[in-house]
């Protein structure tokens, strides 16, 4: 039994050479997507980097305010405990600091946030 086909050996390369170039664009086009992706992805780990030190220089201009609020604070020698108990003082206010950035309470990380990225 012979079987009739319509198409030629000729058409049958065209269809094959059209499907190539098919799949050449979407593979242009996959690469393009991929390139914009891990662009977006860098960008955006920057963007993470620069809130995280944002952070920390609030957690530091924060620490020192403590500091300087202690320091104008009177002590008697009465109740002070002595080395043990600053170092104790600091430890706490540095944690208060820290946890006080990371909420945003004065928004100091979010305006050099801002200022440094170019973002309004």
């Amino acid at each position: 039994m012979k079987i009739n086909s319509d198409f030629s050996i000729n058409q049958l390369q065209i269809k094959q050479n059209n499907l190539t170039d098919a799949e050449n664009k979407f593979k242009n086009l996959l690469a393009k997507k991929t390139n914009e992706s891990e662009k977006e992805n860098k960008e955006t780990e920057e963007d993470k980097e620069l809130k995280k030190v944002s952070q920390e220089f609030e957690a530091i201009f924060v620490n020192m305010m403590f500091k300087q609020m202690r320091s104008s604070v009177f002590k008697s020698g009465l109740l002070d405990g002595g080395m043990s108990r600053e170092i104790f003082e600091d430890m706490y206010y540095n944690e208060v600091s820290k946890s006080a950035a990371e909420s945003n309470e004065l928004g100091i990380a979010e305006v050099i946030y801002q200022q440094l990225s170019n973002k309004s």
